[in-house]
Protein backbone atom coordinates (compact mmCIF):
# COMPACT_ATOMS: atom_id res chain seq x y z
CA UNK A 1 0.00 0.00 0.00
CA UNK A 2 3.13 2.39 1.07
CA UNK A 3 4.58 1.43 -2.56
CA UNK A 4 1.42 2.28 -4.13
CA UNK A 5 0.87 5.70 -2.58
CA UNK A 6 4.96 7.18 -3.38
CA UNK A 7 4.05 5.45 -7.27
CA UNK A 8 0.90 7.70 -7.49
CA UNK A 9 2.71 10.78 -5.64
CA UNK A 10 5.49 10.27 -7.88
CA UNK A 11 3.26 10.41 -10.89
CA UNK A 12 1.34 13.11 -9.81
CA UNK A 13 4.51 14.94 -9.30
CA UNK A 14 5.64 14.16 -12.87
CA UNK A 15 2.68 15.81 -14.07
CA UNK A 16 3.04 19.16 -12.17
CA UNK A 17 6.34 19.63 -13.65
CA UNK A 18 5.79 18.57 -16.88
CA UNK A 19 3.84 21.43 -18.94
CA UNK A 20 0.85 19.76 -20.58
CA UNK A 21 1.13 19.68 -24.58
CA UNK A 22 -0.11 23.22 -26.31
CA UNK A 23 -3.08 23.35 -27.40
CA UNK A 24 -2.71 26.25 -29.86
CA UNK A 25 -1.80 25.84 -33.41
CA UNK A 26 -0.36 27.73 -36.57
CA UNK A 27 -2.90 29.13 -38.98
CA UNK A 28 -3.76 27.17 -41.95
CA UNK A 29 -1.18 26.70 -44.74
CA UNK A 30 1.93 26.89 -42.29
CA UNK A 31 4.46 24.62 -42.03
CA UNK A 32 6.84 24.05 -39.39
CA UNK A 33 10.32 24.42 -40.66
CA UNK A 34 12.27 25.23 -37.79
CA UNK A 35 11.96 24.48 -33.90
CA UNK A 36 14.03 24.03 -30.74
CA UNK A 37 11.78 21.52 -28.24
CA UNK A 38 14.35 21.50 -25.60
CA UNK A 39 14.29 18.10 -25.15
CA UNK A 40 18.01 18.12 -24.31
CA UNK A 41 20.05 18.36 -21.59
CA UNK A 42 22.03 21.31 -23.01
CA UNK A 43 21.62 24.54 -24.93
CA UNK A 44 22.47 23.73 -28.92
CA UNK A 45 24.57 26.31 -29.47
CA UNK A 46 24.65 25.24 -33.55
CA UNK A 47 21.08 26.56 -33.38
CA UNK A 48 21.26 29.83 -30.28
CA UNK A 49 23.75 32.49 -29.13
CA UNK A 50 23.35 33.35 -25.32
CA UNK A 51 22.20 37.09 -24.87
CA UNK A 52 25.34 38.71 -22.85
CA UNK A 53 24.50 42.17 -22.35
CA UNK A 54 24.47 44.49 -19.81
CA UNK A 55 20.90 46.49 -19.52
CA UNK A 56 19.05 48.40 -16.69
CA UNK A 57 19.44 46.15 -13.63
CA UNK A 58 20.91 43.31 -14.66
CA UNK A 59 23.77 41.89 -16.76
CA UNK A 60 23.09 38.80 -19.10
CA UNK A 61 24.75 35.21 -18.03
CA UNK A 62 25.25 32.33 -20.03
CA UNK A 63 25.33 30.42 -17.33
CA UNK A 64 21.74 31.40 -16.61
CA UNK A 65 20.48 29.31 -19.04
CA UNK A 66 19.95 25.78 -18.70
CA UNK A 67 17.72 23.05 -20.88
CA UNK A 68 16.30 19.83 -19.33
CA UNK A 69 12.78 17.99 -18.67
CA UNK A 70 11.70 19.43 -21.62
CA UNK A 71 12.27 22.82 -21.14
CA UNK A 72 14.82 25.70 -21.60
CA UNK A 73 14.87 27.64 -18.12
CA UNK A 74 16.79 31.39 -17.30
CA UNK A 75 17.71 31.68 -14.06
CA UNK A 76 17.25 34.99 -12.46
CA UNK A 77 19.54 35.72 -9.39
CA UNK A 78 21.00 38.09 -7.13
CA UNK A 79 25.17 38.08 -7.85
CA UNK A 80 27.26 37.86 -4.39
CA UNK A 81 29.77 39.82 -6.05
CA UNK A 82 28.82 42.94 -9.39
CA UNK A 83 28.46 40.53 -12.50
CA UNK A 84 29.70 42.63 -15.09
CA UNK A 85 28.75 45.61 -12.96
CA UNK A 86 25.76 44.66 -11.58
CA UNK A 87 24.30 43.52 -8.85
CA UNK A 88 21.81 41.18 -11.11
CA UNK A 89 22.01 38.79 -13.41
CA UNK A 90 19.34 37.20 -16.54
CA UNK A 91 20.04 35.65 -19.90
CA UNK A 92 18.31 34.35 -22.28
CA UNK A 93 19.07 32.61 -25.73
CA UNK A 94 19.23 34.31 -29.43
CA UNK A 95 18.57 31.89 -32.48
CA UNK A 96 21.94 32.15 -34.81
CA UNK A 97 19.49 31.75 -38.02
CA UNK A 98 17.63 34.67 -39.38
CA UNK A 99 13.56 34.55 -40.66
CA UNK A 100 10.99 36.52 -41.91
CA UNK A 101 7.96 36.40 -42.97
CA UNK A 102 5.66 33.26 -40.92
CA UNK A 103 4.28 32.26 -37.66
CA UNK A 104 6.45 32.36 -34.47
CA UNK A 105 5.43 30.06 -31.28
CA UNK A 106 6.60 29.74 -27.86
CA UNK A 107 4.80 28.63 -24.76
CA UNK A 108 6.45 30.03 -21.20
CA UNK A 109 5.48 30.05 -17.70
CA UNK A 110 7.07 33.52 -16.47
CA UNK A 111 8.76 34.18 -12.68
CA UNK A 112 7.29 35.59 -9.73
CA UNK A 113 8.43 38.52 -8.36
CA UNK A 114 8.73 42.04 -9.19
CA UNK A 115 11.63 44.09 -11.52
CA UNK A 116 11.70 41.44 -14.40
CA UNK A 117 10.87 41.52 -17.95
CA UNK A 118 10.39 38.61 -20.14
CA UNK A 119 10.23 38.93 -23.32
CA UNK A 120 9.56 36.63 -26.46
CA UNK A 121 10.41 39.20 -29.48
CA UNK A 122 12.82 39.36 -32.91
CA UNK A 123 15.31 41.23 -34.07
CA UNK A 124 18.63 41.71 -36.05
CA UNK A 125 21.02 40.61 -33.35
CA UNK A 126 23.21 37.88 -31.88
CA UNK A 127 22.77 38.44 -28.70
CA UNK A 128 25.98 40.85 -27.52
CA UNK A 129 24.03 43.73 -27.46
CA UNK A 130 20.50 45.23 -28.45
CA UNK A 131 22.32 47.84 -30.79
CA UNK A 132 23.26 45.84 -33.93
CA UNK A 133 24.27 47.17 -36.91
CA UNK A 134 21.31 45.53 -39.21
CA UNK A 135 18.41 46.19 -37.14
CA UNK A 136 15.71 47.85 -38.53
CA UNK A 137 12.65 45.47 -37.44
CA UNK A 138 11.52 44.96 -34.29
CA UNK A 139 8.33 42.64 -33.09
CA UNK A 140 7.65 41.79 -29.52
CA UNK A 141 5.50 38.82 -29.79
CA UNK A 142 4.85 39.59 -26.18
CA UNK A 143 5.99 41.72 -23.53
CA UNK A 144 5.30 41.21 -19.31
CA UNK A 145 6.88 43.01 -16.77
CA UNK A 146 6.69 41.12 -13.73
CA UNK A 147 5.10 43.43 -11.36
CA UNK A 148 2.22 43.38 -13.56
CA UNK A 149 2.32 39.91 -14.42
CA UNK A 150 -1.17 39.93 -16.12
CA UNK A 151 -0.80 42.71 -18.05
CA UNK A 152 0.83 42.59 -21.94
CA UNK A 153 2.53 43.80 -24.56
CA UNK A 154 2.57 43.68 -28.44
CA UNK A 155 4.78 45.58 -30.50
CA UNK A 156 6.16 46.86 -34.35
CA UNK A 157 9.00 49.04 -33.98
CA UNK A 158 11.38 50.49 -37.00
CA UNK A 159 14.48 51.38 -35.85
CA UNK A 160 16.95 53.81 -38.51
CA UNK A 161 20.41 53.72 -38.48
CA UNK A 162 21.07 56.60 -36.14
CA UNK A 163 19.32 54.47 -33.45
CA UNK A 164 16.26 56.41 -33.62
CA UNK A 165 12.91 54.23 -33.21
CA UNK A 166 9.36 54.58 -34.69
CA UNK A 167 6.98 52.82 -33.01
CA UNK A 168 4.46 52.05 -35.81
CA UNK A 169 1.64 49.52 -33.70
CA UNK A 170 1.00 48.84 -30.31
CA UNK A 171 -0.77 47.23 -28.09
CA UNK A 172 -1.01 46.67 -24.24
CA UNK A 173 -4.39 44.79 -22.42
CA UNK A 174 -4.83 42.80 -19.57
CA UNK A 175 -4.36 39.18 -20.47
CA UNK A 176 -7.12 37.92 -18.02
CA UNK A 177 -4.33 35.23 -16.02
CA UNK A 178 -1.19 35.47 -14.41
CA UNK A 179 1.53 34.76 -16.63
CA UNK A 180 3.44 33.07 -13.68
CA UNK A 181 0.82 31.07 -12.46
CA UNK A 182 0.85 28.64 -16.00
CA UNK A 183 2.17 28.13 -19.18
CA UNK A 184 0.61 30.02 -21.83
CA UNK A 185 1.17 30.30 -25.75
CA UNK A 186 2.50 32.97 -27.74
CA UNK A 187 2.38 33.59 -31.42
CA UNK A 188 2.59 36.12 -34.27
CA UNK A 189 1.84 35.80 -37.78
CA UNK A 190 4.09 38.63 -39.66
CA UNK A 191 3.27 39.33 -43.34
CA UNK A 192 4.15 42.04 -45.81
CA UNK A 193 1.55 44.66 -44.60
CA UNK A 194 0.58 43.27 -40.91
CA UNK A 195 1.95 41.56 -37.80
CA UNK A 196 -1.13 39.65 -35.49
CA UNK A 197 -0.93 38.32 -31.92
CA UNK A 198 -2.29 35.61 -30.89
CA UNK A 199 -2.54 34.21 -27.33
CA UNK A 200 -3.43 30.82 -26.44
CA UNK A 201 -4.59 30.29 -29.66
CA UNK A 202 -7.00 33.39 -29.77
CA UNK A 203 -6.12 36.44 -32.08
CA UNK A 204 -5.74 39.29 -29.96
CA UNK A 205 -3.91 42.30 -31.46
CA UNK A 206 -3.32 43.54 -34.97
CA UNK A 207 -0.85 45.93 -35.97
CA UNK A 208 -0.75 46.84 -39.60
CA UNK A 209 1.37 48.60 -41.73
CA UNK A 210 2.00 49.77 -45.61
CA UNK A 211 4.83 47.76 -47.19
CA UNK A 212 6.53 51.48 -47.97
CA UNK A 213 5.87 52.87 -44.50
CA UNK A 214 8.68 51.97 -42.68
CA UNK A 215 11.72 49.47 -42.46
CA UNK A 216 9.29 46.35 -41.43
CA UNK A 217 10.76 43.67 -43.94
CA UNK A 218 14.24 42.75 -42.80
CA UNK A 219 15.37 38.86 -41.58
CA UNK A 220 15.48 39.07 -37.58
CA UNK A 221 16.49 36.84 -35.29
CA UNK A 222 14.36 35.53 -32.51
CA UNK A 223 15.01 36.57 -28.60
CA UNK A 224 13.62 34.23 -26.21
CA UNK A 225 15.27 36.70 -23.10
CA UNK A 226 14.41 37.54 -19.24
CA UNK A 227 16.37 41.21 -17.72
CA UNK A 228 15.93 43.21 -14.81
CA UNK A 229 14.95 46.60 -15.95
CA UNK A 230 12.37 49.50 -14.77
CA UNK A 231 9.77 49.60 -17.13
CA UNK A 232 6.31 50.02 -15.89
CA UNK A 233 7.27 52.12 -13.16
CA UNK A 234 8.60 48.77 -11.82
CA UNK A 235 8.90 48.93 -7.44
CA UNK A 236 12.37 47.16 -8.50
CA UNK A 237 13.80 43.82 -8.26
CA UNK A 238 11.72 41.85 -4.94
CA UNK A 239 15.27 39.78 -3.66
CA UNK A 240 12.77 37.70 -1.13
CA UNK A 241 11.84 35.80 -4.97
CA UNK A 242 15.28 35.07 -5.58
CA UNK A 243 16.46 33.16 -7.19
CA UNK A 244 13.43 32.78 -9.59
CA UNK A 245 13.33 31.45 -13.31
CA UNK A 246 11.58 31.69 -15.85
CA UNK A 247 10.55 28.57 -18.75
CA UNK A 248 10.16 28.01 -22.01
CA UNK A 249 8.66 24.96 -23.41
CA UNK A 250 9.98 25.23 -27.10
CA UNK A 251 9.99 27.80 -29.98
CA UNK A 252 8.52 27.09 -33.51
CA UNK A 253 8.96 28.92 -36.74
CA UNK A 254 6.30 28.05 -39.59
CA UNK A 255 6.35 29.30 -43.04
CA UNK A 256 3.83 29.13 -45.60
CA UNK A 257 5.11 31.74 -48.51
CA UNK A 258 8.53 31.38 -50.36
CA UNK A 259 10.14 34.56 -50.95
CA UNK A 260 13.37 35.27 -52.94
CA UNK A 261 15.30 38.57 -53.44
CA UNK A 262 18.22 39.70 -55.15
CA UNK A 263 19.89 40.92 -51.64
CA UNK A 264 19.41 39.47 -48.11
CA UNK A 265 19.58 36.04 -46.42
CA UNK A 266 17.57 34.72 -49.96
CA UNK A 267 19.83 36.26 -52.62
CA UNK A 268 21.69 32.32 -52.94
CA UNK A 269 18.82 31.39 -55.05
CA UNK A 270 19.11 34.90 -57.06
CA UNK A 271 21.47 34.83 -60.05
CA UNK A 272 22.46 37.27 -63.45
CA UNK A 273 23.73 36.66 -66.38
CA UNK A 274 25.23 39.55 -68.36
CA UNK A 275 26.09 43.12 -67.03
CA UNK A 276 23.61 43.92 -64.06
CA UNK A 277 23.85 47.11 -62.45
CA UNK A 278 22.01 48.44 -59.22
CA UNK A 279 19.78 50.98 -59.98
CA UNK A 280 18.40 54.08 -57.29
CA UNK A 281 14.92 52.78 -57.65
CA UNK A 282 13.97 50.70 -54.64
CA UNK A 283 12.34 47.60 -54.78
CA UNK A 284 9.79 46.32 -53.09
CA UNK A 285 10.52 47.22 -49.44
CA UNK A 286 11.61 50.66 -48.28
CA UNK A 287 14.74 49.94 -48.24
CA UNK A 288 15.21 47.04 -50.56
CA UNK A 289 17.04 47.89 -53.79
CA UNK A 290 16.75 46.96 -57.80
CA UNK A 291 19.01 46.07 -60.50
CA UNK A 292 19.04 46.76 -64.37
CA UNK A 293 20.84 45.51 -67.08
CA UNK A 294 20.46 47.19 -71.21
CA UNK A 295 22.64 44.15 -72.22
CA UNK A 296 20.98 41.92 -74.96
CA UNK A 297 20.26 38.53 -73.46
CA UNK A 298 20.97 39.36 -70.29
CA UNK A 299 18.81 37.96 -67.44
CA UNK A 300 17.98 37.09 -64.15
CA UNK A 301 16.39 34.06 -62.52
CA UNK A 302 14.69 33.71 -59.06
CA UNK A 303 14.76 30.06 -57.42
CA UNK A 304 11.86 28.97 -55.36
CA UNK A 305 12.43 27.49 -51.40
CA UNK A 306 8.75 26.31 -50.77
CA UNK A 307 7.75 24.47 -47.49
CA UNK A 308 5.38 22.49 -48.97
CA UNK A 309 4.14 20.94 -51.98
CA UNK A 310 1.33 22.59 -53.36
CA UNK A 311 -0.42 25.19 -55.44
CA UNK A 312 1.45 28.84 -55.53
CA UNK A 313 -0.28 31.95 -56.96
CA UNK A 314 3.42 33.44 -58.18
CA UNK A 315 4.69 36.89 -58.55
CA UNK A 316 6.83 39.18 -59.49
CA UNK A 317 7.33 42.83 -58.42
CA UNK A 318 7.15 44.97 -61.43
CA UNK A 319 9.56 48.19 -61.76
CA UNK A 320 7.49 50.98 -63.96
CA UNK A 321 10.33 53.27 -65.37
CA UNK A 322 10.72 55.29 -68.71
CA UNK A 323 12.95 53.17 -70.80
CA UNK A 324 12.14 49.88 -69.10
CA UNK A 325 11.98 46.65 -71.29
CA UNK A 326 8.46 47.00 -73.00
CA UNK A 327 8.55 43.03 -73.46
CA UNK A 328 10.60 40.94 -70.39
CA UNK A 329 10.25 36.96 -71.55
CA UNK A 330 9.30 35.70 -68.18
CA UNK A 331 9.54 31.88 -68.03
CA UNK A 332 7.95 30.10 -64.44
CA UNK A 333 9.35 26.78 -64.20
CA UNK A 334 6.55 24.30 -62.21
CA UNK A 335 5.97 20.64 -61.78
CA UNK A 336 4.38 20.93 -65.23
CA UNK A 337 7.00 22.45 -67.21
CA UNK A 338 7.82 25.92 -68.40
CA UNK A 339 5.01 28.25 -68.71
CA UNK A 340 5.98 31.44 -70.46
CA UNK A 341 4.61 35.26 -71.01
CA UNK A 342 5.79 39.12 -71.53
CA UNK A 343 5.85 41.95 -69.20
CA UNK A 344 6.23 45.73 -69.71
CA UNK A 345 7.81 48.18 -67.39
CA UNK A 346 6.62 50.96 -69.23
CA UNK A 347 2.50 50.62 -68.58
CA UNK A 348 0.89 50.15 -65.33
CA UNK A 349 1.93 50.94 -61.95
CA UNK A 350 4.61 49.74 -59.68
CA UNK A 351 3.71 46.74 -57.25
CA UNK A 352 2.95 42.93 -57.52
CA UNK A 353 1.83 41.42 -60.32
CA UNK A 354 0.80 38.25 -60.30
CA UNK A 355 2.28 36.09 -63.43
CA UNK A 356 -0.18 32.71 -62.54
CA UNK A 357 -1.19 29.71 -60.38
CA UNK A 358 1.05 26.48 -60.72
CA UNK A 359 1.85 23.14 -59.13
CA UNK A 360 5.34 23.11 -57.33
CA UNK A 361 7.40 20.42 -54.90
CA UNK A 362 9.04 20.92 -51.03
CA UNK A 363 12.21 22.42 -50.97
CA UNK A 364 14.08 23.99 -53.75
CA UNK A 365 11.42 23.45 -56.69
CA UNK A 366 10.79 25.74 -59.66
CA UNK A 367 12.18 29.46 -60.53
CA UNK A 368 11.09 32.46 -62.32
CA UNK A 369 12.95 33.58 -64.57
CA UNK A 370 13.52 37.30 -66.69
CA UNK A 371 14.96 37.75 -70.22
CA UNK A 372 15.81 41.20 -71.53
CA UNK A 373 14.13 42.06 -74.95
CA UNK A 374 15.01 45.95 -75.21
CA UNK A 375 15.02 48.65 -72.96
CA UNK A 376 16.18 48.81 -69.13
CA UNK A 377 15.21 45.21 -67.69
CA UNK A 378 14.13 45.44 -64.35
CA UNK A 379 14.47 43.06 -61.20
CA UNK A 380 14.09 42.76 -57.73
CA UNK A 381 11.33 39.93 -55.99
CA UNK A 382 9.37 37.22 -56.92
CA UNK A 383 7.20 35.39 -54.49
CA UNK A 384 4.93 32.27 -54.50
CA UNK A 385 1.99 32.55 -52.03
CA UNK A 386 0.32 29.22 -51.36
CA UNK A 387 -3.47 28.80 -51.82
CA UNK A 388 -4.00 24.47 -51.54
Amino acid sequence: MFARILLLLGLTLLAVQIPATAQAAAPAGYTMVWSDEFNGTSVDTSKWNYRTDVKGWSAQRPGNVTVGDGLMTIHLKEEPEPYNGMAYSGGGLVSKKAFRYGYYETRVKTNVGSGWHTSFWAMAGDGSNTYHSGRRTEIDGFEMDSHVPGRLTHNVHGWKPDGTKTTVSSGHYNAGFDTSAAFHTYGFEWAETQVKFYVDGVLKYTGNYSPTCCTQHDFINVWLTTIAINLQNSPGVDRSALPGEVQFDYFRYYQRDGYTDNEGPTAYRYAETGIWTTSSIRGHTLENTSRYSNEPGASATWGAWLPAAGAYDVYIYKIVYPGSDTGSRIDVTHSGGTSTQSLDHTAGSTGWVKLGTWSFGAGESGSVKLTRSNGNARADAVKFVRVS
